[in-house]
């Protein structure tokens, strides 16, 4: 006979899917970062003149 295990007893995968995704999660805010940087210098860059 097959041996069935209870739902659920499985070791969790905690670190190895919050490090998956720490990587897209920082290159969204560094994007976001670097969007900011950019439309406030074209703001400054206008107002100069």
């Amino acid at each position: 006979m097959a041996k069935f295990k209870p739902a659920g007893s499985r070791k969790p995968a905690g670190q190895s899917s919050s490090k998956r995704g720490l990587i897209p999660c920082a290159v969204l805010i560094l994007l976001g970062f670097a969007l900011l940087f950019l439309l406030f210098y074209e703001i400054l860059k206008s107002g100069a003149k």
